[in-house]
């Protein structure tokens, strides 16, 4: 436990929300105890017996994902040893999901203002035909500037996306 909350506070885990010495139901219990209290549960994991709350929480980050079952319990695989980029992880998620909300945000102004402007006869059918696949085209643009920082981008892959051929 002195070990999990000293790396918990230096990831930024407040006091409390940190669970060590625990059985793998403990742990899957854990989380689901947080989860009934409406928390979102982001579960670190590099054993065998972390794989039922890895596969529980809401984020499950692997690390060092040596072992067959851990490389497709986690929602992260990190490849190296300790959570040093966790806290990197947790940023870039938030940043993908402030753009996200940006584009969905300028999606529908967008195309309401340019469905308006068709209907009501401002635009010709040529003019409303071309600003159509603007909108996605900056969308486009605008998600490409969601960039991983490269120490993160090295290392970490979304779900499913490693394939293991000796399976």
């Amino acid at each position: 436990p002195a070990v999990v909350a000293s790396v918990c506070g230096a990831g930024g885990v407040l006091p409390g929300r940190s669970r060590g010495n625990c059985s793998p139901e403990d742990k899957r219990a854990a989380v689901a105890g947080w989860q009934a209290r409406g928390r979102t549960v982001l579960v670190v994991g590099d054993g065998l017996n972390d794989a039922p709350a890895l596969a529980r929480a809401d984020v499950g980050v692997t690390v060092d994902a040596q072992r067959q079952t851990n490389r497709f319990t986690g929602d992260v695989i990190v490849t190296r040893r300790g959570i040093s980029m966790v806290p990197g992880l947790i940023e870039a998620g938030r940043g993908a999901v402030r753009i996200i909300r940006r584009n969905l945000a300028f999606s529908l102004v967008y195309n309401a203002l340019a469905a308006a402007a068709a209907l009501g006869g401002l635009v010709t059918p040529l003019v409303a035909a071309v600003a159509m696949p603007v909108s996605s085209l900056i969308v486009i643009a605008s998600t490409l500037r969601l960039r991983l920082p490269p120490e993160i981008a090295r290392i970490a892959r979304p779900r499913f996306s490693y394939l293991d051929k000796a399976a």
